[in-house]
């Protein structure tokens, strides 16, 4: 694991000795996380990196995890697996508004959604939040939280000050009120407890296909990008992160790099198109016809992307600015 000092604006506070994840992690990481995000193997990669910083970061009960989406992530996070056969895109509908208007094809309400478990974290989550009601019905589906609370974020919390040893979220920079967002985290979190924040960083935008619009034309981005960036309202560069962390009243215990440029430029041109065409596709398979793709699929993509699931894996000479960070905070004062 690559671990950064904060930068300039918190000079005084130093780095922490990096800790270097082991290959059984990542080796079983990537193949629980390709199952279940097969048809968007960027997605899983990239999971599997924050999943991989994680493991740098405290555990503790009671925790929080805010905007937690359907849970998937942190269940598998957490040492839970998925039998084979499961994965995200099964539940999924009105693909067709999904092309048209960059929907959240995963915000669907499914009946009898009942994802096959092989096994179960050996903890739960206490609370997770999320906005979209029925992420929040798919999350209860796998019973790992212990309480599910519909909540915008750019909103104040409704629980009480001073609750968890652990807060997590990974969209803070989704937030347009982000400064509020931060404040909150803080409050609810006890004075002995650790807010673990995921944040792109301005220069995501350096690392698209956007700077060769003259070449490539606006159609051709619109097609690619798919609206993703008009949704991060808070992207900043680290120094502005920190200062906000700083004002939140939160001080950075260990900063580490979960993804670098090139994470992002192979991320940028994944499957996000045509994923709600292969979703069409592969659901007009027959189920033993699906599962022997999949399989064959995922052994594909494990040789592909097992080289570049690193953190610090970086395919550029020049240094620059990485893509994500993983920030540990401890409550202040």
């Amino acid at each position: 694991m690559l671990t950064l000092p904060p930068s300039h604006a918190t000079p005084a506070i130093k780095p922490t000795k990096p800790e270097i994840e082991g290959e059984s992690a990542r080796r079983s990481l990537l193949p629980a996380f390709l199952h279940a995000y097969w048809l968007r193997p960027e997605n899983a990669f990239w999971m599997t990196l924050r999943s991989l910083a994680l493991g740098n970061a405290p555990r503790g009960v009671p925790s929080i995890d805010v905007c937690c989406g359907d849970g998937v992530f942190s269940f598998i996070d957490a040492g839970g697996r998925f039998h084979p056969d499961f994965d995200v895109f099964r539940a999924v509908t009105a693909l067709e508004h999904v092309t048209r208007s960059h929907a959240d094809m995963f915000d669907a309400e499914t009946e009898n959604y009942a994802p096959p478990i092989d096994a179960r974290p050996p903890a739960t989550i206490s609370i997770g939040t999320d906005l979209k009601p029925n992420l929040l019905r798919k999350a209860a589906a796998l019973g790992f939280y212990d309480r599910l609370i519909r909540h915008d974020g750019n909103t104040p919390l409704p629980l009480p000050d001073g609750v968890f040893r652990r807060t997590y979220c990974n969209s803070a920079y989704w937030m347009t009120q982000v400064d509020g967002f931060l404040r909150e985290l803080r409050r609810v979190t006890r004075p002995d407890g650790v807010v673990i924040l995921h944040v792109k960083l301005a220069d995501m935008r350096r690392y698209t296909l956007d700077r060769f619009e003259r070449v490539l034309g606006g159609e051709f981005l619109r097609i690619i990008g798919r609206g993703r960036l008009d949704c991060w309202s808070s992207l900043a560069s680290r120094q502005t992160w920190e200062r906000r962390f700083n004002d939140a009243g939160l001080s950075i215990e260990r900063c580490d790099v979960l993804a670098t440029r090139t994470h992002a430029h192979l991320w940028d041109v994944g499957l996000r198109p045509i994923a709600p065409l292969l979703v069409r596709m592969t659901s007009a398979l027959t189920p033993e016809t699906r599962a022997a793709i999949k399989r064959d699929w995922v052994a594909l993509f494990l040789d592909l992307l097992d080289p570049i699931t690193r953190p610090d894996f970086d395919a550029f000479d020049k240094a620059d600015e990485p893509a994500e960070l993983q920030y540990v905070l401890r409550p202040r004062g």
